[in-house]
C-alpha cells in the first residue's frame, strides 16, 4: 500500500548543503526546483528503487516570512527534518491513521517545474504533528528519483519517538518497514555510499 519515498534533509543554504552531501557521500546532488509559496527549493540524489534524498533549503527568490523557507533560514543546522511515504490512496492513509487515533489535515495539491521544464504535480497528506511522516501521491508525474544521480543506497532508517508503539502500529497498518525506538524525536538515516557507510544527522 505504501513505502518510504524520500528523506528531507534540511539546510540553511542549498549550495552549502549540496557541497556537504557531496563531501559526505561522494555523490553530487543535482538541482531540483522551487516550491512556490513554500519558500523553499531543493536538490536531489537517488537511492534507487523509487527512493531519494531531498536536500531542501530556503529559496532566496521567494518572500520567506511565514514560510517553511523562513524556518530553515533561521536554523543553522543541517539534518533529516522529515520523511515522506509514497501512497496511491491518501484517503486510505487517513483512515489507517484514524484507526490508531491519529488525526490528519486536508489533502494539499502541489506542483513544481524541473530545470528541464518538466511540470510535476502531486498531492500531500500531513498528520497531526511532525513526528509522523507526510504522505505523497505522485499521480501521473515521473518520480523525482528517475533523473537524480545514483550511487547511494539507504540501508537503515531509524525513528526515535516518545510513542513507539503507536508509531509501529500505524506503520504496520500501512506496510511501511522502518525501525522505531523509544526516545526523543529524531530521524537517523544510514547510507551506503562511494565513501563508505555514513549516517545523516537528525535536524530535529
Amino acid at each position: 500500500m505504501a513505502k518510504l519515498d524520500h528523506l528531507m534533509y534540511a539546510v540553511p543554504d542549498l549550495d552549502v548543503g549540496m557541497r556537504e552531501i557531496f563531501e559526505l557521500t561522494g555523490v553530487a546532488p543535482v538541482l531540483g526546483g522551487s516550491h512556490p509559496g513554500i519558500g523553499t527549493r531543493n536538490a536531489l540524489l537517488s537511492f534507487g528503487d523509487d527512493q531519494y534524498l531531498e536536500i531542501i533549503a530556503p529559496d532566496p527568490q521567494q518572500d520567506l516570512p511565514g514560510t517553511t523557507g523562513e524556518i530553515l533560514a533561521n536554523n543553522p543546522n543541517s539534518g533529516t527534518r522529515a520523511w515522506a511515504v509514497a501512497a496511491d490512496d491518501l484517503l486510505a492513509v487517513r483512515q489507517a491513521a484514524e484507526a490508531v487515533n491519529v488525526a490528519s489535515r486536508d489533502i494539499i495539491d502541489m506542483a513544481r517545474t524541473t530545470p528541464e521544464g518538466i511540470d510535476l504535480a502531486w498531492q500531500l497528506l500531513f498528520l497531526n504533528n511532525a513526528r509522523w511522516p507526510f504522505f505523497i501521491d505522485w499521480q501521473e508525474s515521473p518520480h523525482p528519483s528517475v533523473n537524480a544521480p545514483l550511487g547511494c543506497r539507504l540501508v537503515e532508517f531509524l525513528i526515535t519517538t516518545p510513542d513507539p508503539e503507536v508509531y509501529r502500529q500505524l506503520m504496520g497498518r500501512l506496510g511501511v518497514e522502518v525501525a522505531v525506538e523509544a526516545g526523543d524525536l529524531g530521524f537517523f538515516a544510514t547510507l551506503q555510499t562511494p565513501n563508505g557507510r555514513v549516517q545523516l544527522p537528525s535536524w530535529i
